[in-house]
């Protein structure tokens, strides 16, 4: 398979630059390869290092897939960490609202549009774990994605309760459908023929808000 031109020329590297540059090509194999086929060889081959030397900081396929979730976990933890953490409480700094439930939604759809369309490798790797029921990644998937929700339930709880945010479903029902855009968002910027950033973020907040708004 041929790898895009973003090969690095071989030079010496600190332990931690060389490390850091192995996640990297490692993230664009393993968006392209899939998590069950990816491994070393290709991303020595991104690299323009040995395979030994792939080895030499992942030791294992077992240990580089992990550190491949790891990458994964960590974006989309902060992802709903930055904009769900907090809507409810005073900022440290006293010159920044509040946010509301409404704009907390909004930001985060629009992070994940931006992922969508700055980050591909990442949102691919995600897609296929949260779709591909293996044994071995499933179990920590459904901890990432329970995790997820609790925090968006958490913030958007208080919205629901004062009518903020009117609908028919449970915080936590609401949390998980929110969390679920991730697949419409993939195949709304993936289209051949996409709708703008902009368009994209306003269809999705219309979708949101008015599928689950109450009458």
């Amino acid at each position: 398979m041929e790898m895009p031109a973003v090969i690095r020329r071989r030079t010496r590297l600190s332990p931690e630059a060389r490390r850091e540059q192995l996640m990297q090509c490692a993230i664009e194999v393993f968006s392209k390869r899939g998590l069950g086929r990816a491994g070393h060889a290709e991303i020595a081959e991104l690299a323009q290092v040995s395979v030994a030397t792939v080895f030499n900081y992942f030791s294992s396929r077992e240990e580089l897939v992990d550190n491949v979730l790891i990458q994964i976990e960590d974006f989309f933890s902060d992802m709903v960490r930055r904009n769900f953490v907090d809507i409810n409480e005073p900022s440290n700094n006293s010159t920044q609202p509040i946010k509301s439930a409404h704009q907390a939604i909004h930001d985060y759809l629009s992070d994940f549009v931006d992922a969508a369309i700055n980050n591909p490798q990442f949102t691919y790797i995600w897609l296929e774990w949260s779709s591909s029921i293996r044994e071995e990644t499933w179990p920590r998937y459904l901890a990432l994605l329970d995790n997820n929700i609790a925090i968006i339930s958490n913030k958007i709880e208080p919205a629901i309760a004062s009518g903020e945010i009117n609908t028919y479903l449970t915080t936590t029902e609401f949390a998980r459908s929110l969390s679920n855009q991730g697949y419409m968002i993939l195949q709304l910027v993936n289209q051949p023929k996409a709708m703008s950033r902009e368009r994209i973020i306003e269809f999705l907040e219309k979708y949101v808000t008015s599928a689950l708004a109450k009458a």
